[in-house]
């Protein structure tokens, strides 16, 4: 027979388990507010800071107004302008080694580059488009969009 004092001790100990690593695990998405949820950015101490999103009038405003902290400015949309989301991401030095890939959850992709060549790849229909950018020291913005060839 069980004995029902180990039983109730047992469950607390489970539920700090539980308890401890819900509030262990890393929160991958920042939500601004109720309106920009679909905003994505990476973790504050990354070595590569991004920012994803758009999906919305709201989302896209609070990711305009991150425009600043970010050099590399990403459009995915179609050729009739319509926004895409969910698209495949890889950035690459100029030697071809990968500094940081993903799948961006919006239209819009904001990342903060040291200086330098970089090759920026995105997977639209299917099929990867690549853009060379570069990146100088003075602070300057690059924007680049990666259009979908089909309809």
């Amino acid at each position: 027979m069980r004995n029902p004092k180990s039983s109730t001790s047992f469950r607390k100990q489970a539920f700090a388990a539980i308890f401890v690593a819900l509030l262990s695990t890393p929160l991958l998405a920042v939500e601004i507010n109720d309106n920009a949820k679909f905003n994505a950015s990476s973790p504050p101490q990354s070595a590569i800071p991004w920012m994803s999103g758009g999906i919305g009038d709201d989302a896209r405003d609070e990711m305009r107004k991150a425009t600043m902290s970010y050099n590399v400015h990403i459009v995915f949309s179609n050729r009739q302008g319509s926004y895409l989301a969910s698209i495949p991401f890889a950035i690459a030095r100029s030697n071809g080694r990968k500094i940081i890939e993903g799948v961006s959850p919006g239209p819009l992709l904001y990342i903060q580059l040291k200086p330098g060549v970089y090759q920026v790849s995105a997977e639209i229909d299917g099929a990867w488009q690549s853009k060379k950018v570069q990146i100088d020291s003075a602070g300057s913005q690059v924007r680049t969009m990666f259009v979908s060839k089909g309809e």
